[in-house]
């Protein structure tokens, strides 16, 4: 924890330092907050037998500075999440949380520096997010900070051209994870060729390593990409990556990301497929097939949606790649009952299965929450939440059961 501790305060430091450089010139924004906290949880450790119930006391200070001017701008904000169970399933838990995002350009806005850190606890495995669900189970502490030094050219032909090296360092800490440093040099291309319709050209080659294996990977594609009104766009993007490892495994694939949005009027809806490399605290690489549709409608008082998408998970640091798949269906909405008072409602459901699934596939969470602003800078807030894992969609035979309420009020300056 120290460790960790060190590397946030040490990029915050950095970035401090850098924003104080043409501070007179900048618009800064201090913000403070606080929630204040208390959830009542009948399945602390989401068991299907040995069920243990507990009220956690949470205390959630937080600290977010915002800066722009004179060619920078900066976002930092650093948190405590303080955590007291009454009966002493665990004992008291002080998690530290930090996002830390800095752009600096420099002759006429020809170098560029990019800089971010953030340290939050993630799921330990990536089919599944459980953080907003379960303060204890199947999580880990990451922290992911980068650097990236890169240069704007301004060509003929309203054509630009980026170049550029990206620097990551990933580690974890308090739970299961691989540490991994990232070397990373690119250059993209675009191209306008008229109004809202533009194509772009890429490559990169990155060298990723950890204390178990390495790979090179080097990526190739073209892409077009046409907006034609607010909430109607259409894109494309095609190539191919090629990835050789230190162990031996070696593979190549195509990549895309395409879709496509309108707004109906009554309807706005949103469909897509892409394929993308996905931090996995597991391995070394993991590959993210994903096919998603979103509906959504907006009211006088509200809006609702409905999300869909199959998404495949593909371990690919083994010679048989491990996969995962999963198939998620989601409704959600909001409705205010009258000014400063919202109620919030919430269900969805997927299914797992695949070669690292075990048990209870079937994941369903449904939740409503009522939010009331007692003033511009206070809301009080209620949540229940019930969440079942189950081996059959039919049958509560054998599973994890588990009803969470929470009260919390927000305060900000």
């Amino acid at each position: 924890m120290r460790t960790a501790i060190f590397t946030v305060a040490s990029t915050a430091g950095a970035l401090a330092l850098l924003v104080a450089a043409p501070a007179r010139a900048a618009d800064f924004r201090f913000t403070p907050s606080i929630i204040l906290g208390e959830e009542y949880n009948d399945n602390l450790f989401q068991s299907p037998r040995a069920q243990k119930t507990d009220f956690v006391t949470r205390v959630q200070p937080n600290l977010a500075l915002s800066a722009q001017g004179g060619g920078f701008k900066t976002d930092l904000s650093y948190g405590l999440d303080y955590r007291y169970f009454a009966k002493n399933s665990r004992r008291y838990e002080l998690d530290h949380r930090a996002s830390m995002n800095g752009g600096f350009s420099f002759f006429d806005d020809f170098l560029h520096l990019d800089l971010s850190d953030t340290y939050s606890r993630v799921s330990s495995n990536v089919a599944r997010d459980v953080v907003n669900e379960s303060l204890v189970v199947n999580q880990t502490l990451q922290n992911n900070a980068q650097i990236s030094p890169y240069l704007s050219w301004h060509l003929p032909g309203d054509s630009t051209l980026k170049t550029g090296y990206r620097y990551r360092d990933t580690r974890y800490w308090s739970g299961t994870g691989i540490d991994k440093t990232e070397h990373d040099g690119y250059a993209e291309w675009s191209r306008e060729l008229s109004q809202g319709l533009v194509l772009s050209a890429a490559y990169s080659f990155a060298h990723v390593a950890s204390n178990t294996d390495a790979l090179d990977r080097q990526e190739v594609y073209a892409g077009l990409r046409y907006d034609y009104g607010t909430g109607n766009f259409l894109y494309g993007k095609f190539g191919y990556d090629w990835q050789s490892f230190d162990s031996g495994v070696n593979s190549s694939d195509p990549f895309w990301d395409v879709g496509a949005g309108r707004d109906f009027g009554v309807l706005t809806a949103a469909v897509g497929t892409k394929v993308q490399y996905t931090e996995d605290p597991q391995t070394l690489s993991t590959r993210n097939v994903s096919h998603y549709a979103t509906l959504s409608r907006a009211f006088a008082r509200g809006f609702a949606s409905f999300n869909a998408s199959y998404s495949k998970y593909e371990k690919e640091q083994v010679l048989v790649r491990d996969v995962q798949r999963k198939v998620l269906l989601g409704l959600s909405g909001r409705y205010d009952l009258r000014d400063g008072v919202a109620l919030s409602l919430n269900l969805s459901g997927d299914r797992l299965d695949g070669d690292l699934v075990g048990e209870r596939p079937y994941h369903l969470v449904g939740g409503a929450g009522l939010d009331w602003a007692l003033s511009s800078h206070a809301v009080l807030g209620t949540n229940y939440t019930h969440i079942s894992y189950r081996n059959h969609l039919d049958s509560a035979a054998d599973s994890v059961e588990v009803n969470r309420v929470i009260v919390e009020l927000r305060l900000t300056r």
